[in-house]
């Protein structure tokens, strides 16, 4: 969500306010989109370790109208580097960025202190380098989470953890012929898909990705898109 710098500076004062038992805490993370009509899917990518990747990614939403949710990680210096594409497409509506915390720590085997300076610290970088507000999306990282985690990440205003209905295996190094196949087998209608910016993949293996979605008529839609910007 775009926001001005008011805005954020109030919002911000209205959750240090509330007292954490009044958020919205859920009881499990999202893993599908919700009903529609459309055929659509989530494609969500992680981390950004690196900046090619990224700028990859980018291109992508730019020129084949790809819209895509980036849990940023925001130790890397990557999200800088591409700042001002990204800028210009949150404008747009082509992307949307949210939390996956500053340093890709275990929150659930971390203290209290340090989840909340994990998840805050990603969030001022994300407001101070794109005047953007990351809340209420955040992923757990390695995909670990409890019932604590989840109501402490909604007293800072991070009411919706995202999981993922299928991943496509390249947070290490998997070939790419392994990794359209996994794209192949996890990407359909209404799915929450993971995919990661750490290392880059040739032009041949997203369009081969381009072709499984164009193939199974799937448009690809930001979390914003598929659940409202309200979405608590």
């Amino acid at each position: 969500m775009l926001i001005n710098r008011k805005s954020f500076l109030l919002a911000s004062a209205a959750t240090v306010m509330l007292p954490a038992q009044t958020a919205l805490a859920r009881t499990k993370p999202i893993y599908m989109l919700p009903t529609s009509s459309t055929r659509r899917f989530a494609w969500t990518i992680d981390d950004g370790a690196s900046s090619s990747a990224i700028k990859n990614y980018l291109d992508l939403a730019q020129k084949h109208d790809q819209h895509l949710t980036f849990f940023v990680t925001s130790c890397y210096s990557s999200w800088s580097n591409n700042a001002t594409q990204i800028k210009e497409l949150l404008g747009q509506g082509k992307i949307q960025i949210a939390n996956h915390t500053f340093s890709h720590k275990d929150l659930v085997s971390s203290s209290d202190k340090v989840v909340k300076d994990e998840l805050n610290r990603c969030n001022d970088f994300i407001f101070k380098h794109f005047d953007y507000l990351a809340k209420p999306y955040f992923r757990p990282t390695y995909g670990y989470w409890n019932q604590h985690l989840i109501e402490l990440a909604a007293s800072l205003g991070y009411t919706v953890p995202v999981m993922w209905y299928g991943s496509f295996g390249d947070s290490g190094n998997t070939p790419e012929g392994r990794i359209v196949q996994l794209a192949s087998k996890w990407i359909a209608n209404g799915r929450i898909v993971i995919d990661h910016a750490n290392r880059m993949k040739s032009q041949h293996a997203l369009n081969q990705i381009l072709g499984i979605i164009q193939a199974r008529g799937l448009k690809s839609v930001t979390l914003d898109e598929a659940f409202g910007v309200n979405f608590k």
